[in-house]
């Protein structure tokens, strides 16, 4: 018995289905029966009642489930507590939207590199979907987005800097001059914003909804930069978020309160069934004192 025909013992129980499990572990069916028969000779008895055309746990495989279980997730913890003491080299990817620089999480990601200087770190930068798309299919070990929209039930979410909706205008704009302005009076205006994927836009579009209104989008665009070009054009005027702005010169537009004050949190995750590494916690719990 090793650990690899316990998990294929539980892929199958899991499906309920040899064709299912097969499809999942990518190798085929008549040898993941194979390996389901080797087992059941070595412990000497019947893991799956075949009999129906339901796949069923026999007494025996309801009782080896149990165990199963806890076997695999020792064998992971301790992997995992091991590679510590590994000779290969350590890695870690991170997913994110395009504002850490803003944000300043680009110059402490940096300082933690430069302190382990065995670290393969990998960088992915996209859109907020996208970057969690990623992560909920193990593709990254933490994603950097913000916490809009988020199913918290698998995910461990860790504040990292809170924010508030603005609107940017040009100088030109009848509400440029204002310090707020209520959202349901922007009704007729034309929108300039971050790509559909994104955070920002989600909010923005779910807070509208709250006073009947669609928003007009004129254009998306993934970089504010561009996005501030085009306001101070006179194209549009635009929902940002307002510590994302503030590196960047504003002669030419101006900053708008809303009067609701909404707020959303950028925020570093990892899954919660991951067992972080040593360096992985490290570099958690140092991100977040950093920016807290």
């Amino acid at each position: 018995m090793n650990i690899e025909s316990l998990k294929y013992f539980l892929n199958i129980e899991k499906y309920n289905s040899f064709s299912l499990a097969a499809e999942e572990l990518c190798i085929s069916q008549s040898s993941l029966s194979k390996h389901i028969k080797k087992l059941e000779t070595e412990l000497n008895c019947i893991l799956f009642d075949r009999s129906t055309r339901s796949l069923k746990l026999t007494p025996a495989g309801i009782s080896l489930k149990k165990y199963a279980s806890n076997i695999i997730d020792n064998y992971n913890e301790l992997i995992l507590d091991l590679n510590k003491y590994s000779y290969a080299i350590p890695k870690m990817s991170i997913g994110y939207i395009p504002v850490i620089n803003q944000y300043n999480i680009a110059n402490y990601i940096g300082k933690f590199k430069n302190k382990h200087n065995e670290l393969e770190l990998k960088l992915i930068e996209g859109e907020h979907s996208e970057i969690l798309d990623l992560l909920l299919n193990n593709k990254i070990d933490f994603a950097i987005i913000r916490s809009t929209s988020l199913n918290t039930d698998n995910l461990c979410v860790s504040e990292l800097s809170k924010d508030e909706l603005v609107i940017i205008t040009s100088k030109n704009h009848p509400i440029a001059n204002r310090k707020y302005v209520p959202l349901k009076n922007l009704s007729k205006e034309n929108f300039i914003s971050l790509g559909e994927n994104s955070g920002v836009y989600n909010l923005f579009v779910e807070e509208c909804r709250k006073y009947n209104f669609e928003p007009n989008i004129l254009c998306f665009n993934s970089r504010i930069e561009n996005i501030l070009g085009l306001v101070s054009a006179e194209l549009g005027i635009a929902p940002l978020m307002k510590r994302s702005v503030e590196c960047f010169d504003k002669k030419d537009i101006s900053t708008i309160l809303l009067k609701e004050n909404i707020s959303s949190s950028l925020c570093l995750i990892h899954l919660k069934d991951k067992v972080l590494s040593q360096l992985e916690l490290e570099f958690k719990n140092y991100l977040i004192n950093c920016i807290n």
